[in-house]
């Protein structure tokens, strides 16, 4: 594992962190094969972070700075002429603050870049033109020399299934603009475990070209029931391992890293709505949230409807997974809405 910075009580804290894993029934035997065979390392860790809600996410990852190998933060915006500028909403003091403070503390800043609002036309305007296509990844890449951070963060999700080979050829260009500017590619991936997927945002996306192209692959292993469908778990295990196996087989090892859901859905009249810690802890009857047997997930009834929310507990099982597979690490969506035991099982204290 590579450590930020050189400091011996951050050396001595990961030594503590093994040892507890191996004295933890919960993972000690995984940790002990692992470290017998001589291929135990503990993943890699990051998160994204909003900067536009109340401060709690930023503020969180300021109290656990010293957990983090990479962060992303909400920088950049795509209008709707394909252009990138900062985030509307977000002051240029605060991501020059957030940016400060992440590089006194040597961790490395994704600026994430979305399409929200644009929709499926919006993303095909530059998507499907050569020249617009060049102009956006140009953008891009200046947009991150000049904020002096390590690289983008694309997550874009409104794409159709023939947008495809568009989305590969953006995804090849912008690594390529990225990296002759010593910059960094990094991209969140829809969750699936066949080829090419089962819905249009995931059929867009090609896992084997992306994944020769990018420096870090974030799957978005959770959803797996979310506030359209049906209850259900967000991100059971045996799900996120079948993800994760199709993932690995397409993607190099090295470039992996895993998401760890950190919040819930309440699906509840009117409609379903996503959940924070905080949120679902306020709900009637929380502290006697029962258990799914399969996923781990607190369930909680509520009137007319059913919560579900991923705390610590559920969470564990992925990181055994993510030393069983020995991918880079594992990256959190959302920072500030996490089950604070979280940090108990990481061992950022």
């Amino acid at each position: 594992m590579t450590f930020q910075g050189s400091s011996r009580a951050v050396i001595e804290r990961r030594g503590r962190d093994v040892r507890a894993g191996l004295a933890d029934p919960y993972t000690g035997g995984m940790l002990l094969a692992a470290l017998v065979l001589g291929l135990a390392r503990l993943p890699r860790f990051g998160a994204w972070v909003l900067l536009d809600d109340d401060g709690t996410s930023a503020t969180r990852f300021e109290a656990h700075a010293s957990c983090f190998d990479s962060v992303t933060a909400q920088f950049y915006s795509c209008t709707k002429d394909g252009l990138i500028e900062h985030a509307a909403g977000i002051k240029e003091e605060t991501i020059k603050s957030f940016t400060d403070f992440a590089h006194k503390h040597r961790i490395p800043v994704f600026g994430l870049v979305g399409d929200g609002g644009l929709g499926t036309a919006g993303v095909e305007y530059f998507l499907g033109d050569p020249i617009r296509r060049d102009l956006q990844a140009d953008a891009l890449c200046k947009a991150a020399v000049a904020d002096q951070i390590a690289g983008i963060d694309l997550d874009y999700e409104s794409m159709k299934a023939e947008d495809r080979n568009n989305f590969s050829l953006f995804v090849e260009t912008l690594a390529d603009k990225l990296h002759r500017n010593h910059k960094l590619l990094a991209i969140a991936l829809c969750a699936k475990d066949t080829e090419p997927g089962d819905w249009s945002g995931s059929q867009s996306e090609d896992y084997g070209r992306i994944g020769k192209a990018v420096d870090r692959a974030r799957i978005m292993t959770y959803d797996e029931h979310e506030d359209s469908g049906a209850a259900g778990p967000v991100a059971d295990i045996a799900w996120v391992q079948r993800v994760m196996d199709h993932a690995l087989s397409l993607i190099p090892r090295r470039k992996l890293e895993m998401g760890i859901p950190a919040y819930g859905y309440n699906w509840s009249p009117p409609k379903a709505t996503g959940v924070t810690w905080t949120e679902f802890s306020a709900l009637a009857g929380a502290d006697k949230a029962g258990r799914d047997p399969v996923s781990n997930e607190l369930v909680l009834p509520t009137p007319g409807g059913v919560a579900w929310f991923c705390d610590a507990v559920s969470e564990r099982p992925k990181l055994d997974l993510a030393v069983k597979l020995g991918i880079r690490g594992v990256y959190m969506w959302v920072m500030g809405s996490e089950d604070p035991k979280w940090w108990e099982i990481w061992g950022g204290r």
